[in-house]
């Protein structure tokens, strides 16, 4: 273990201890469902937590089918739950006194706090929330703000896992919940459309890129992605497409210089029109990110090149995703930065190349052509 890592074990332990000094806070009770008319699920911050977050919003609305469930988002994922059947009402965070002024005058049966991380800020949200029940994971003294008994985050497994272990804690039922995001015939004939004016045709073999991560230690190296697609395209295993947001135009660029203009870019791409055009491909080649996450969810096979981040946790749902990791001594980490990067640096191109390989081996005899509308009905 080394210092930091001990430092940061020293701290958490002596935050437990010192904030069971308050456990008078915690009365831990069991909810009646009768009395769960109104329930609010705290989700306001990155696009591949809410993601995996429909599972468990899956799961509440098979516990509570005649609730309302309310989702706290931010800026950033809100857009993931559009036509999300399980879903009633999505607010959007804006801050502190917003939260304060806005949700504690509402008086919510249950409040769900789906973070698993040892910061304080959202547990004791949920705590000021005004909730009558409040849940979440137990970690490190957060669980005093709470009032239901909430599951532990240890062993780690998946998140998806995690966080279906509160959703049935919390009421839900869990069986066939997994990760779901819904699209409409308007944004799926958008895709097609988009593919089409860059002369890609409906039986082509469609291979998306996307290159972008939250932290720059989450990214494989632009120039890395650039040769793969060059090595894709010239070896004709398929149309290769470049996917990025306006923040990403900048990465996109370093790509393509590499790749040639074989490649065809779709930047500034909006949240939801990037899902529509991964729905539409084939393979989604990407780092640790949101995106990966969309894609399992929408049933594309994925390679991924994960870094510093916590493997088990992070890890895609689903089948057909192949995840590169190079366990190293320093690896996990919570670094934004890092001097060396030596956890995404020591992944080639030659791998990450064989894993595209492997993966279209798999796809081409079971492929069918994609373009239909894949919106989901609640059952």
């Amino acid at each position: 273990m080394g210092l930091k890592s001990l430092l940061k074990d020293t701290y958490l332990r002596s935050r437990r201890a010192l904030l069971w000094l308050f456990v008078f806070l915690r009365k831990t009770i069991v909810p009646s469902k009768s009395e769960i008319k109104r329930l609010l699920f705290l989700r306001h911050d990155r696009i591949g937590d809410m993601v995996l977050s429909t599972a468990a919003l899956k799961a509440l609305r098979r516990g509570y089918p005649h609730a309302k469930i309310t989702v706290l988002a931010s800026e950033r994922n809100f857009d993931i739950l559009k036509h999300n059947p399980n879903v009633d009402e999505v607010l959007i965070y804006k801050g502190i006194p917003w939260f304060l002024r806005e949700i504690r005058p509402r008086g919510y049966d249950l409040v769900i706090d789906p973070f698993v991380a040892y910061e304080l800020k959202q547990a004791l949200m949920t705590y000021l929330s005004g909730g009558k029940y409040r849940i979440g994971f137990e970690e490190a003294g957060r669980e005093v703000f709470f009032n239901v008994g909430g599951p532990a985050t240890s062993p780690p497994k998946r998140m998806v896992d995690h966080l279906l272990d509160l959703a049935v804690l919390a009421g839900g039922k869990r069986e066939g919940c997994e990760p779901e995001v819904f699209l409409s015939d308007t944004e799926i004939q958008w895709a097609n459309d988009a593919l089409v004016e860059k002369e890609i045709r409906a039986h082509d073999l469609i291979i998306a890129i996307h290159p972008g991560a939250h932290y720059p230690s989450q990214r494989w190296p632009a120039e890395r992605f650039g040769e793969l697609s060059r090595t894709i395209l010239e070896r004709g295993e398929a149309q290769v497409i470049l996917l990025g947001s306006q923040a990403e135009e900048v990465l996109l660029h370093d790509v393509k210089k590499i790749a040639g203009d074989g490649i065809q870019v779709f930047s500034g791409l909006k949240l939801r029109d990037l899902m529509a055009l991964i729905n539409r491909c084939d393979l989604l080649v990407c780092n640790n990110s949101g995106p990966l996450h969309i894609a399992s969810a929408l049933k594309v096979p994925t390679v991924s090149m994960v870094g510093p981040t916590v493997t088990p946790l992070w890890l895609p749902y689903g089948e057909n995703n192949v995840v590169l990791n190079k366990r190293l001594s320093c690896s996990p980490c919570n670094r934004a930065h890092c001097k060396d990067h030596e956890c995404m640096e020591s992944i080639t191109v030659d791998e990450v190349f064989e894993a595209v390989r492997s993966q279209i081996a798999h796809i081409r005899p079971k492929r069918k052509i994609k373009g239909r509308s894949i919106v989901k009905r609640q059952n």
